[in-house]
């Protein structure tokens, strides 16, 4: 009946499917259409593999079996790598027909037209039980072609049970791989295991692996987010052989100052602000050198009143009657410290001769082993010199110590407080340590100056061309020279004018004259920011930190609040990129949105000074909104004939987001 019904309207097939040979046998059951029995031979005895794979990858669909994840998150995986995408093949096998048609799929490409070739086989890897019934489709096939040996499936539970495996005897075991981004584990399992390479197959992949991709039933084709430079995205740490995450709502921290706010970390920015004691992304005039994110310079800090009180009123109570010794990390700023703290106790406290000693040079020197040391340094990061010439002075001294440290500039607040622990620590009494600053601030600082400086400051770009402030500022941006007041890119009409912060800035204890201080604010949000990160105190809802698998974000409210230019670009600057993405919150997203298109609608008035810190911190990934929104905002960044032509030309250059290998010696559209 059914085949009446279609006569003459639909071709009728019969096809047949020869499993040892792995070729298509078809009959036409509708004369009607003898004439087009040549294209559907074509169709479906000559192009099985083609039938094949598109069944493949109708199973395989993305949206079934490409897990992502969620914003500010990667997958770390078995082998260690970090990804955005995770992929679960078991999840399309909903059906024992979807099983039966992977098995046929597996079954065609391993066995036929030489099946003779696994008359050995004894074992089946796989490497979760999740796949296990595609192995059982495939035993199932060969009993059919009268392979009669019940062959063992056994999981060896991915990377946690690699190593457990024997390297199996040739021609005697398959091993099937659910699936692998990277085909890493297909790698080792050939390379470690020593098996042929047709005796492993990894159903699923990506078609931007770089190895082993014939090695895989079917490589689909979906792009891989690039992690952002530098990023501090939360890892998903994936167990076991299977992994679904459990999502819940972002949790969007507001900084107050009741819970946020604290003094003695950041009084010292304040009074130092304008001064040229602090500066951003400067490298130490030494050869071979790195910018510091945070960068002190010890020759203004020994000229601070305030800090010559602070280092008087130390000697006075901690230097001991039996200093003999002053010991200095190997840089002039530390020997510099270390003069003025010799000429003091011989000076104002009647000390008898000290000597003067370089840490480098401290080992072929003898003293008293209870003679007074004072080690000095001016700046330290983690503190592994001070470290060093404690280690020295382990075997040679048993006297009275005191470490002297003039500022201490580190990640972490674990950082600062090992320091100071692991330098107090002695057999009887504990060592004296005076630090007169420290500051842990994270990392994001220093890497969202860097890769600005590597997408747009390379050598192909010529920095004459670049408008208003912005020239100067291309130009010594990871120097030696005092970047100053142009550590933040500039705004106004002729991109001439620097951010200035207002009084009244909350984290500050007291009031000040509005001026730039461009390094002492981006110090100050550095140390807030990783404040809330650490601090083991404050309650769980004001932590930019989750005990749960949770997206943490700074509430964008955050932005509103702070509503200076110069302190929308220091958070923009000192957040992680993972705390400024706001892809998966609708709402947060379009306020941020809001907050830059009033930014860019003022942008040649003093409410939009930080607009192309917004457009920068967008391009280059480090604040990230829906794709909705994102396109809301770069459209109104690129209309043209509404802004000053200067400071159009200054947005187009932002929004450009090259690569440091793109880069092009192309004259600017200014």
């Amino acid at each position: 009946m059914a085949q009446q019904r279609l006569k003459s309207r639909i071709p009728l097939i019969h096809a047949s499917f020869e499993l040892q040979s792995g070729k298509a046998r078809m009959t036409l059951l509708d004369s009607a259409f003898r004439g087009r029995s040549t294209e559907f031979r074509a169709v479906v005895e000559k192009s099985v593999r083609q039938w094949l794979m598109s069944g493949l990858r109708a199973v395989f669909d993305p949206k079934d079996v490409v897990l992502r994840a969620p914003p500010g998150y990667a997958y770390q995986k078995p082998s260690g790598a970090r990804s955005e995408l995770f992929l679960e093949p078991d999840l399309a096998l909903k059906s024992s027909a979807v099983v039966a048609f992977v098995a046929l799929a597996l079954f065609n490409k391993l066995f036929s037209g030489r099946s003779g070739g696994f008359a050995e086989l004894q074992t089946v890897f796989v490497d979760t039980m999740a796949i296990a019934p595609v192995a059982y489709g495939l035993r199932e096939l060969l009993a059919l072609c009268g392979f009669e040996q019940a062959f063992h499936i056994e999981s060896f539970h991915s990377y946690g049970g690699f190593e457990e495996v024997r390297k199996p005897l040739q021609r005697t075991s398959l091993c099937l791989i659910s699936a692998s981004t990277s085909m890493a584990l297909h790698e080792q399992w050939v390379t470690k295991k020593e098996v042929a390479v047709n005796e492993v197959v990894t159903i699923l992949t990506l078609t931007s692996a770089k190895q082993f991709k014939d090695g895989a039933l079917l490589a689909i084709d979906v792009p891989e987010p690039a992690l952002a430079s530098g990023s501090a995205l939360v890892s998903i740490r994936i167990k076991g052989e299977t992994f679904l995450p459990e999502q819940e709502p972002p949790k969007k921290v507001l900084l107050t100052d009741a819970y946020h706010r604290s003094d003695e970390d950041v009084e010292q920015f304040c009074a130092f602000a304008g001064q040229g004691v602090f500066d951003v992304y400067r490298r130490p005039a030494r050869s071979g050198s790195r910018p510091r994110a945070l960068f002190v310079d010890g020759m203004q800090l020994l000229k601070q009143t305030r800090f010559t009180d602070w280092l008087h009123r130390r000697l006075l109570q901690s230097a001991k009657a039996a200093t003999r010794v002053v010991v200095f990390q190997d840089d002039p700023l530390s020997k510099a410290l270390a003069q003025e703290v010799t000429r003091y106790c011989t000076e104002s406290l009647g000390l008898p001769q000290i000597e003067l000693v370089s840490s480098s040079r401290l080992s072929e020197k003898k003293f008293s082993e209870r003679a007074g040391v004072i080690v000095c340094a001016a700046v330290v990061g983690k503190g592994s010199q001070m470290l060093e010439v404690s280690r020295a002075l382990r075997d040679k001294h048993d006297g009275p110590r005191l470490y002297l440290i003039g500022y201490q500039v580190a990640e972490t607040r674990g950082e600062l407080m090992a320091l100071e622990l692991n330098l107090r620590h002695s057999k009887g009494v504990p060592y004296e340590i005076a630090r007169f600053g420290k500051a842990a601030i994270g990392t994001q600082l220093g890497a969202s100056f860097g890769s600005e400086v590597e997408a747009f400051y390379g050598s192909s770009l010529d920095p004459r061309e670049l408008p208003g402030l912005m020239k100067r500022r291309a130009q010594i941006l990871g120097s030696t020279s005092n970047i100053g007041e142009l550590a933040l890119l500039p705004h106004g009409e002729q991109v001439a004018d620097s951010m200035r912060l207002r009084a009244g800035f909350a984290y500050w204890p007291k009031e000040f004259e509005p001026q730039p201080c461009h390094a002492e604010v981006l110090a100050t949000i550095a140390v807030v920011l990783q404040r809330a990160r650490e601090h083991d105190k404050l309650p769980e809802g004001r932590r930019l930190a989750s005990q749960s698998f949770r997206h943490v974000v700074l509430d964008p409210e955050n932005f509103s609040r702070f509503n200076d230019g110069v302190l929308q670009a220091a958070l923009l600057r000192c957040a992680s990129p993972a705390e400024l993405d706001y892809r998966g919150d609708h709402a947060a997203s379009d306020f941020m949105k809001a907050v830059i298109l009033r930014a860019l609608a003022r942008a040649t008035q003093e409410a939009g000074e930080g607009v192309l810190e917004f457009l920068l911190a967008l391009s280059q990934r480090r604040l990230q909104l829906s794709e909705i929104h994102f396109a809301e905002v770069d459209a109104a960044a690129r209309a043209q004939g509404v802004r000053p032509r200067k400071l159009q030309a200054a947005i187009d250059f932002v929004i450009q987001s090259p690569s440091a290998s793109q880069l092009r010696r192309a004259r600017m559209p200014f």
